[in-house]
């Protein structure tokens, strides 16, 4: 898939690894969260409905799954629809074919096909910030989408 020189080089540069590898074009909004993701450990991004929130958070668990090694990427969303319908979904419409010689995507699970339990990201239903606990790797992303105000949650 990926040579150690690419990985390198788009480690720091998702909407470029978005740009060549993906074969998308990210609009100005969805550059930004990229980009602030790409330099900020702790980002959080407040928008309307209708931005391509859910699109650019696939791609960037595309681009962490890619260019980190065994990662760990929980991603939660406030309901199942949002979760399994939206986000889970469109990481399944980005895994193009060259992808996926690398990268297998289910309902339940989005991994590396050398290192299935080592290697993923995963959905989470949760009402509860205790759902996202005992992740551990050196590289952690976790996706939360569409987080409620009215529930707010640290990890």
């Amino acid at each position: 898939m990926l040579t150690t020189e690419a990985i390198l080089y788009y480690k720091d540069r998702p909407v470029e690894f978005v740009q060549d590898i993906i074969k998308a074009i990210p609009d100005e909004n969805q550059s930004d969260i990229l980009n602030r993701v790409a330099k900020n450990r702790m980002t959080s991004i407040r928008s309307g409905h209708g931005i391509g929130k859910s699109t650019a958070l696939s791609w960037l668990i595309i681009w962490f799954m890619c260019t980190r090694p065994f990662p760990k990427i929980p991603c939660t969303a406030p309901t199942k629809h949002q979760l399994y319908d939206i986000l889970w979904a469109e990481i399944a419409k980005w895994l193009n074919p060259t992808l996926r010689t690398e990268i297998e995507w289910t309902q339940e699970k989005l991994y590396m096909k050398a290192y299935p339990e080592n290697w993923f990201a995963v959905p989470r239903t949760a009402t509860l910030p205790d759902a996202l606990q005992g992740f551990h790797a050196d590289h952690l992303l976790y996706i939360i989408d569409e987080a409620s105000r009215s529930k707010r949650c640290s990890i």
